[in-house]
């Protein structure tokens, strides 16, 4: 019987990961996206837009069926609260990712900006990191390695507020249409928020770390 308990638990404990590394990954697949969207906007952005609203809808498809196994489970491989704020942090990522690429299209922006094309790289980089941070709190041994990782992201975020400031003063000494000033300031906010969100995963690893690792 216990053997038989442990066993679920177990694959419970697998479950739990793996819709991590899933929702992970996807966001990583719309980030990569979003760089082509911007890369390739003139040609054929809509249609990339349409890629990353359907990865979005996928993401909420994850994120809501980690609720539910957690609703189900009584023993779980980290704290509930945490795993649900690890996984609404990496949701709020993918969504303010589909919302810069949503105000693209909805405001009809002629092209992006050089700086919004390197904030949508730095986003990826971010991205790429939380799936790293993913992938190794599966075998949680050492603090010290989710700490490396979830530093780059902050790193990026603070590398990401650097080109936001310089961009947005740039916008209002060059720019004299105030409509534009308006739809190109809110882009930049959104890409800025959605590396203010992977700042939120990396917080959220590191007290997972701290907590679970062994230093």
């Amino acid at each position: 019987m216990n053997r038989g308990f442990l066993s679920w638990v177990r694959s419970n404990d697998k479950e739990i990961i793996d819709v991590l590394e899933e929702q992970a990954v996807n966001l990583v697949k719309a980030t990569s996206y979003l760089v082509e969207f911007m890369s390739s906007y003139k040609m054929d952005g809509e249609s990339r837009y349409k890629i990353i609203k359907d990865l979005e809808h996928q993401g909420d498809q994850i994120t809501h069926r980690l609720f539910t196994i957690l609703d189900k489970t009584f023993v779980t491989p980290l704290d509930p609260e945490d795993i649900s704020k690890l996984t609404s942090a990496i949701d709020e990522v993918l969504d303010a990712t589909e919302g810069v690429a949503n105000r693209f299209v909805l405001f009809t922006i002629q092209a992006p900006t050089p700086y919004m094309i390197e904030l949508s790289k730095i986003l990826l980089s971010a991205s790429q990191e939380v799936q790293l941070l993913i992938t190794r709190i599966r075998n949680l041994k050492s603090a010290s390695d989710l700490i490396d990782h979830s530093k780059n992201i902050v790193n990026y975020e603070h590398k990401a507020d650097t080109i936001y400031r310089t961009a947005i003063a740039e916008l209002f000494k060059t720019n004299n249409n105030p409509i534009e000033i308006i739809k190109l300031k809110e882009i930049y906010e959104t890409l800025e928020g959605a590396l203010d969100r992977c700042a939120d995963v990396a917080d959220v690893v590191e007290d997972i770390a701290l907590k679970y690792g062994n230093g």
